[in-house]
């Protein structure tokens, strides 16, 4: 168990002992339980980064003339700039509709554009999202290159790939709810929800929603709209932006703390409606009953009739709910595949490497085998020569052999003392090499023999287990691709998926015939259950005393209150040590981007930021204009330096800044913020990615060349 972890069983026990007067264990843990763990947030990082690397998109224009956009990006700092209108914020929102599926291009733009390609890596995948624009929104997420798209569509390819598809979609909606499973999946994001109360005059209902990717994508997309504040103009909302902060912290607790205070909102609401319809019915009970009665025969009557003269029965949840396990097998497929495919590419690599090393020994064995084989020559040699200069020296010489006179015992002994020959009597210019010396030379040549051949019995005993390591990489590459291909194909359930699909898109046609009888048939089924429900809450006021009620909703609260509590103080506790980690980093962002006043940073209970300025603790909303866009820019940067310097948070590590400084117009300031992305740029080029669209000049040094897309005056980004 991680130590962020606490284990349910003993809060549920814990919990249980402040009302067990009152509840049993198991009562506590129906209020309690959740769909998932209670431990299901970890502040660790994923360790993955999302980087852009190229965008394409081509159409027609409204004159007529063609539109072709290739731009490759890098890490680091990327910027455009050109003039305000001039294409900047339609290339950043034409990423942002690829990478979420929200399309807020401009609506003069939107008809210029037929084709969309995105190419980003996530970790150490690269991915292609291809968009078809000519009808309804259509396409594939593959893993490849865009070069590698270009290839296989020339190819004639594209339609003959399954395994490299990711996914496919045929509508924007369709986009946008797998993109979300898809990055949710990459940086183990999960929804969050909130509850609002509903628009309708005079409702006391509350309306749960929920945190999309789309919502933690504008911790990523930073539009110039959203300056002012820290996260987005809505942030406020539902507490959207403190989620938004958890879900990027990862923070521990963050999931049963939020579902059960949505929990919580909802028992709140039930009391509060409890007290209203308790207040009226005693005084409106025994008129309103009649009346009730009486129209719910009728309504009844006529669903009756209707469904007599037109029995219209649409069927579609058998079809969706079948959609969505073949979609949900499918998945399952090609994420085995991804697995097994990255795992045999690592196997073959390894294998390579071992083969290499094992040609190299086998190289270095043949040199040494050669030198051995030289160095016994040389030995024979000199073996050779001892035995000649032996054999002569010992030869004792008689008489000359050409003229045969006898060679006298004199000369002999003046041979040996002299060195002068007994046969011609000169003294030889060459000095004779002496036996010491041929035996040392010789012992010398064995030593290197012996050093060589236990160089040899090394090389061999490596060559032995290299080869047991190639036999193993062999063996499992052959497994996995044994395991890739045994793979079930997805084939038939993607035909499948297109026959649900069509038979969908035949029940909306038969609904959109009978349309006008089933809107009134719905009118008539939602008035016959509103009527339902009052005589229903009018008959229990009868029957039963609303204070039961009342008790049973209020211990609820009480528990949920209790558990929130007990929760929120343990999160605070497990959650100080990234907080402060977090705190110091956004400081000393915010004192190196020149706001020296700022002398401490601070998170509160409510994961608020509270600065320090002048020795007065103020929150973001409360700085300057100029002071603000300083103080995002350190609070996201910190985000990212958190995961970078302490492994920590789940930060893509890639930002969007559209039109910075739009509200920093003096000189100086602009001049500073310009100091302040180059600083960025400069220290964390290879960590993170940022693209920065602005109309201002002053902004053209704050990265290299190519990472600058500068246009002229009046000159359109594409």
């Amino acid at each position: 168990m991680s130590s962020t972890d606490i284990n349910y069983r003993d809060f549920v026990a814990y919990v249980h002992k402040q009302f067990e007067d009152k509840l049993s264990v198991q009562e506590i843990e129906d209020i309690l339980f959740l769909e998932e763990s209670y431990n299901k947030d970890s502040p660790a990082s994923v360790g993955k980064a999302l980087r852009l690397n190229r965008l394409v998109f081509s159409g027609i224009r409204n004159s007529g003339a063609a539109l072709n956009f290739d731009q490759h990006f890098h890490n680091g700092i990327n910027i455009w700039i050109a003039d305000n209108q001039k294409g900047k914020s339609t290339v950043f929102k034409i990423i942002k509709f690829a990478l979420t599926g929200k399309d807020s291009i401009k609506k003069d733009i939107k008809p210029w554009i037929e084709e969309i390609l995105l190419e980003f890596t996530v970790g150490k995948v690269t991915y292609t999202c291809h968009i078809d624009r000519t009808g309804r929104d259509r396409g594939n997420l593959y893993r490849f290159s865009i070069d590698q798209y270009k290839s296989y569509k020339s190819g004639f390819k594209l339609d003959t790939l399954e395994k490299q598809v990711e996914f496919s979609f045929r509508s924007a909606i369709e986009l946008e709810e797998k993109l979300q499973s898809f990055f949710f999946e990459q940086f183990s994001y999960y929804v969050l929800k909130f509850t609002q109360k509903n628009s309708a005059k005079d409702s006391v209902d509350l309306n749960t929603s929920s945190l999309s990717w789309s919502t933690y994508f504008k911790s990523i997309y930073l539009e110039s709209s959203n300056y002012k504040h820290l996260f987005f103009e809505q942030e406020g909302i539902g507490l959207q932006g403190k989620k938004i902060f958890e879900m990027v912290l990862g923070l521990p607790l963050t999931y049963p703390i939020n579902m059960l205070k949505v929990q919580q909102d909802l028992v709140n609401v039930s009391l509060g409606q409890l007290k209203l319809v308790s207040g009226t019915k005693a005084d409106s009970a025994k008129s309103l009953k009649a009346g009730l009665e009486k129209r719910y025969k009728e309504v009844t009557a006529e669903l009756q009739t209707g469904t007599q003269n037109a029995a219209i029965i649409f069927q579609e949840r058998p079809l969706m709910e079948e959609y969505a396990a073949v979609q949900q097998r499918v998945a399952r497929v090609r994420k085995e595949h991804r697995e097994l495919t990255e795992s045999y590419q690592a196997e073959k690599s390894r294998q390579n490497r071992i083969e290499d090393e094992s040609d190299n020994l086998k190289s270095d064995r043949k040199k040494v085998d050669a030198e051995i084989v030289r160095l016994h020559r040389q030995l024979l040699n000199m073996e050779l020569y001892i035995q000649s200069q032996s054999f002569f020296t010992n030869l004792d010489i008689k008489s000359c052999p050409h003229c045969e006179i006898t060679v006298s015992e004199s000369k002999k002994e003046k041979e040996k003392e002299n060195h002068i020959c007994s046969l011609c009597g000169e003294e030889p210019k060459d000095q004779k090499i002496e036996q010491a010396e041929i035996t040392q030379k010789s012992a010398q040549i064995q030593q290197e023999i012996t050093t060589h051949q236990q160089r040899l019995e090394k090389i061999i005993k490596s060559l032995d287990e290299k080869k047991v390591l190639i036999g193993e990489a062999k063996k499992n590459v052959e497994n996995y691709n044994e395991k890739i291909s045994s793979l079930p194909s997805v084939e038939a359930d993607n035909k499948r998926m297109n026959e649900i699909e069509e038979q969908i898109g035949q029940i909306g046609r038969e609904r959109e015939k009978n349309k006008e009888q089933l809107e009134k048939k719905e009118q008539l089924i939602k008035e016959q259950a509103v009527l339902d429900f009052q005589l229903e809450e009018i008959r229990r006021a009868e029957s039963s005393p609303v204070s039961e009620e009342f008790e049973s909703l209020n211990l609820k609260r009480a528990v949920l209150e209790f558990a929130l509590s007990s929760l929120e103080k343990k999160r605070n506790k497990l959650n100080q040590d990234i907080l402060e980690k977090l705190e110091t980093l956004i400081l000393k962002e915010v004192n190196a981007f020149g706001l020296k006043s700022i002398t401490r940073v601070s998170i509160n209970e409510k994961y608020e930021l509270i600065y320090t300025q002048n020795e007065v603790q103020i929150g973001f909303n409360d700085l300057s204009e100029g002071e603000k866009l300083r103080a995002k820019l350190a609070f996201y940067l910190s985000l990212i330096q958190l995961d970078i310097e302490h492994s920590l948070g789940r930060h893509p590590r890639f930002l969007i800044f559209d039109s910075p400084g739009s509200e920093e117009m003096v000189p100086q300031h602009l001049k500073g913020l310009a100091e302040i992305f180059k600083n960025v740029n400069d220290r964390f080029e290879n960590e993170l990615q940022i693209f920065v669209g602005s109309a201002l000049r002053e902004f053209s040094e704050i990265t290299d060349e190519k990472r600058t897309f500068k246009k002229n005056a009046d000159e359109f980004v594409f």
